[in-house]
């Protein structure tokens, strides 16, 4: 058997083993996004009427709506700096530490050793498991937001929904790949989890406290989550999705490195 061939095999057995808790991710934060678009007719409306109100310190933070919240701008906020990007990242980030000192605490890893398997193939197997869920769940998530979008009559563009979404896919991976690496390194899955959650974490506040408040703004460049963009509104932001795309390559290979040079204990 092929060294492609066995990565596959370990892949679809992992997929194949979590298959429901992925579906149950995936209709959740699909829930969720239904959810988003059921809520803007309201919030739009709500939204006007502040601004023609608002105090004077406070048009500034809506200041990108120009008067009027579109469905793209509502959902794309959302997408950015709202539940579905964090839980998706704590997502693979679990995953990705369990993958190794997960499986080592739970005395399965030397299991999994045994058979014909480079250590190399593990670490790419585990990464390619979660791709491949994140995809999976990130369809399920389109495909019932923009479902919900029809039956509320929202002019939502299915293509503007899906580049929102695909730009998450290399986000989330970051912080699962860097989980992947902390758990070939350290023994313990809770350490893989803290050291990727605490980063993610402040990232994300950062970036959440960047929206409203003027002098943290200088420092946002420092979180994943503004390089985003605004993908919705047709600024889909490549250059960032490929650097942390070979920042995923990267994480992986040190994750392999880290991996061919511990002990395993049993």
């Amino acid at each position: 058997m092929t060294g492609a061939r066995q990565v596959w095999v370990l892949v679809a057995h992992e997929i194949r083993r979590r298959w429901r808790s992925l579906l149950i991710w995936g209709v959740a934060l699909g829930a969720l996004g239904a959810l988003y678009v059921a809520l803007y007719p309201t919030m739009s409306r709500y939204i006007e009427d502040y601004m023609e109100n608002a105090p004077g310190g406070m048009e500034q933070y809506f200041e990108e709506f120009g008067g009027s919240m579109t469905v793209e701008q509502w959902l794309g906020s959302e997408f950015r700096v709202g539940i579905a990007p964090i839980a998706l990242s704590f997502l693979l980030i679990i995953m990705g530490a369990r993958a190794i000192a997960g499986s080592e605490e739970r005395k399965t890893l030397d299991l999994l050793l045994s058979n014909p398997l480079r250590r190399s193939q593990v670490v790419a197997g585990s990464l390619g498991a979660m791709a491949l869920s994140l995809a999976g769940i990130l369809v399920i998530i389109c495909i019932l937001t923009y479902i919900a979008a029809l039956i509320a009559g929202v002019d939502l563009g299915p293509g503007g929904l899906a580049a929102a979404l695909v730009a998450l896919w290399p986000l989330c991976l970051v912080f699962g790949a860097l989980a992947l690496l902390m758990s070939a390194w350290v023994r313990r899955a809770a350490i893989a989890i803290a050291v990727p959650g605490v980063i993610m974490v402040v990232m994300y506040v950062v970036e959440s406290l960047a929206e409203a408040i003027e002098a943290v703004r200088p420092y946002r460049v420092i979180s994943l989550f503004y390089h985003l963009g605004r993908p919705m509104e047709g600024d889909f932001p490549w250059t960032a999705v490929l650097l942390m795309l070979a920042g995923t390559c990267v994480l992986g290979a040190a994750a392999m490195a880290a991996f061919a040079r511990r002990d395993v204990y049993t």
